[in-house]
């Protein structure tokens, strides 16, 4: 249960509503599947409890060549992640939760799971939430940032608006100086 708050998906809430549920895929930053899974053991699974394109199944496999007899906990953590991707692309959600997408993947890699992602976004409406402390990174693929600190949301605009207002200073004071009025750490 939560502690506090509400989740909602176009005004349904998505605590103990499977069908509100059934519209999110979510990718965390440490992939997890049953502990003898492989890829195809996993696509069972998912074609069994929720929509599951198979025709995109057979083109990711393509674009991921992932060796398919494998258990994913063998594979590396980069491989984890091309699975995760390529078994929720497959799911053709409305709401894609990211947690460190693209940590592990190599430079080609990321490039093209982002354009897998963004074609999403441009074909679908795909809705993309994505947490990461790789703000360089974002700033290619979202047009909308908000940081969290301790649980609460310190600030949240359009990237292009975010871009323009904040600079990074660094300065540095003797030990007994004061920072000057208006100036916070």
């Amino acid at each position: 249960r939560p502690d506090s708050g509400a989740i909602d998906i176009d005004g349904q809430p998505v605590y103990e509503n499977p069908a509100v549920k059934a519209r999110i895929a979510y990718i965390p930053d440490d992939v997890f599947y049953f502990p003898q899974a492989t890829i195809p053991d996993m696509m069972r699974y998912y074609r069994g409890i929720s929509e599951f394109d198979a025709e995109r199944y057979q083109k990711l496999g393509e674009v991921f060549q992932l060796d398919p007899k494998r258990q994913i906990r063998r594979l590396s953590k980069g491989m984890q992640k091309q699975a995760a991707f390529w078994l929720a692309m497959c799911l053709r959600p409305d709401v894609l939760v990211l947690d460190e997408p693209v940590d592990g993947l190599d430079p080609v890699m990321r490039r093209q799971v982002w354009n897998l992602v963004l074609a999403d976004v441009a074909e679908n409406g795909t809705t993309v939430l994505i947490s990461s402390h790789n703000l360089r990174e974002l700033e290619d693929v979202c047009d909308h940032v908000g940081i969290m600190t301790a649980g609460k949301i310190l600030l949240e605009h359009p990237l292009a608006e975010l871009a323009g207002n904040i600079v990074k200073v660094f300065v540095a004071l003797p030990d007994e100086a004061q920072l000057p009025e208006g100036l916070d750490i």
